[in-house]
C-alpha cells in the first residue's frame, strides 16, 4: 500500500509538472497590432521608445513604381533613432517591397530623436514590377511584423 500511494503522488506530481512545461511553451505575443491609417502605434527598442503615424500609401505620381507614406515619429522614452530600414510595403498577395535607402530632401530623417520631439517625412518604396501594396508594415530586428498599418 505504501508504494502505491508513493506511485499515485509521483504520477501527480509528473502531471503537474506535464502542464506546467506546457503552459511555459505557449507564445508570448498574438502578432502584430493592425491599424488604420492615420493611427499611432507605439514601437519600444533598447534606447526609448517611439510613436509612429503612418498616414498614406501612395504612388508617386510620377509613373515610375516609386511609392510613398508620410510619417511622423515622436519620441516617447529615451532619445531613440527611428530605424528606417525597418519598414516596408506590402501587397495583398504578400509581395513585400523593402523601403528605398538614400537621403531624399523630404524623407524622414535617420537621427536620433530627443525624448517628446517629433520628427515628419517620407518613407519611400520601389514596388517596380510589382503588385500595388496597401499595408506598410514596421518588422523588428528578428523579422517579426510588430504593427501594420492598413486601408
Amino acid at each position: 500500500m505504501f508504494f502505491s500511494q508513493i506511485a499515485k503522488t509521483t504520477a501527480a506530481a509528473a502531471a503537474g509538472l506535464a502542464m506546467a512545461g506546457t503552459l511555459a511553451v505557449a507564445p508570448a505575443s498574438a502578432g502584430p497590432q493592425v491599424v488604420g491609417f492615420g493611427q499611432t502605434q507605439r514601437v519600444d527598442m533598447p534606447d526609448g521608445g517611439i510613436d509612429y503615424t503612418v498616414r498614406s500609401l501612395l504612388p508617386s505620381g510620377h509613373n515610375d513604381g516609386i511609392w510613398f507614406s508620410d510619417v511622423t515619429a515622436r519620441s516617447v522614452k529615451g532619445s531613440p533613432t527611428p530605424n528606417i530600414a525597418d519598414f516596408n510595403a506590402r501587397a495583398v498577395n504578400s509581395s513585400t517591397f523593402a523601403v528605398m535607402k538614400g537621403d531624399q530632401p523630404d524623407g524622414l530623417p535617420h537621427g536620433p530623436i530627443a525624448q517628446g520631439q517629433q520628427i515628419n517625412g517620407r518613407l519611400y518604396f520601389d514596388v517596380r514590377g510589382g503588385t500595388a501594396p496597401d499595408s506598410v508594415v514596421y518588422r523588428d530586428a528578428g523579422g517579426h511584423d510588430r504593427v501594420v498599418w492598413k486601408h
